[in-house]
């Protein structure tokens, strides 16, 4: 088991209803999605309400380039990356969700 890492989450997913909603930034393309630190839904804005995307047996694809959302050189989003990311700021702004910080769940196998 490795060490917690900390995330800046969005809220809990409706999904499993225990997950933080991290912010997760693909190696691949950079894109920033949404994914659920416990059953790793993923959306690709703020807009919880659509069909999210799910992992299949060993891996979660990025929406927007196929690259590994799992793998490094994917990681959870840094502060500089996610104060750039538009949807996100204007979500903030409208009072629509809230950035904080925690501590993600320990890595697993995937």
């Amino acid at each position: 088991m490795s060490d917690k890492r900390e995330i800046f989450y969005v809220g809990t997913c409706r999904i499993c209803r225990t997950g933080p909603l991290g912010l997760r930034q693909c190696g691949g393309c950079n894109e920033i999605v949404v994914l659920c630190d416990e059953c790793d839904a993923v959306w690709t804005d703020g807009n919880f309400a659509a069909k999210p995307l799910l992992a299949n047996e060993k891996d979660l694809p990025c929406p927007f380039c196929q690259a590994s959302l799992f793998d490094p050189p994917s990681h959870w989003a840094e502060q500089s990356a996610i104060d750039k990311l538009a949807w996100l700021q204007t979500a903030v702004q409208a009072g629509e969700l809230q950035v904080k910080s925690g501590q993600s769940l320990p890595e697993q196998d995937h």
